[in-house]
């Protein structure tokens, strides 16, 4: 579900802060996030307001647990919920949504209510690349017309998930088009810790797979 809104007065200018932060870097393998950058680095949060801005669901070390852990080349899919508090009352703004290749969600999403469920296929046969440790899974634009925090949590789909109380992805190795059912964990280090913060605390990310710190701009 999309929703749009006019942009008036106070928010029509976009607010640019820069602040120290901590560094924190993905530890463990198959881990889904909130970033800035398409590549899983950057800020996992931003207090841009009245201008559009783009927010990449990234799973960055994709790896088949299940299998020797051995680490996934290619990526056919993922199940995942999305969930925001305090609700977004008109102040954040769901633009668009904007998934790589072909696919098809039939996930439920009720903006309003705070929830995108996401159960997302790629076409058969079609895998996509997982290019340097990482792919981006969705693209998410928003508009942030307000000053409040809004956290962004990251959990399985209620109160059934392919993978008991775990978010989950399809994850397979290049050329095979087989694929496995594989858990996939927040960034957020838990269900129940922020993966993602509007107006809030931004974390900029280190990831092992590109070596260095990813300075924060906005």
């Amino acid at each position: 579900m999309k929703k749009f809104g006019m942009c008036t007065g106070l928010f029509c200018a976009m607010i640019l802060v820069t602040w120290a932060v901590a560094v924190a870097e993905p530890t463990d393998p198959s881990e889904i996030g909130l970033y800035t950058n398409e590549d899983g680095t950057g800020a996992t949060g931003t207090f841009v307001t009245g201008e559009p801005v783009s927010v990449y669901l990234v799973l960055t070390r994709p790896t088949d647990t299940i299998n020797g852990g051995v680490p996934c080349t290619t990526y056919n899919g993922m199940e995942l919920r999305m969930t925001f508090a305090p609700l977004p009352a008109g102040d954040l703004i769901l633009m668009d949504t904007i998934f790589p290749g072909e696919y098809l969600d039939i996930g439920v999403k009720d903006f309003d209510a705070g929830i995108l469920d996401f159960i997302v296929g790629v076409s058969y046969g079609q895998p996509l690349p997982v290019v340097n440790e990482s792919i981006a899974v969705a693209e998410l634009v928003f508009m942030n017309l307000g000053f409040d925090r809004t956290d962004v949590f990251l959990g399985p789909i209620m109160p059934r998930q392919s993978i008991d109380g775990e978010m989950a992805f399809l994850g397979g190795q290049a050329p095979s088009i087989e694929y496995t059912l594989l858990p996939m964990y927040s960034m957020g280090g838990s269900h129940d810790a922020a993966a993602f913060e509007f107006n809030g605390a931004a974390v900029a990310i280190e990831n092992a797979a590109f070596g260095s710190v990813k300075a924060l701009y906005r």
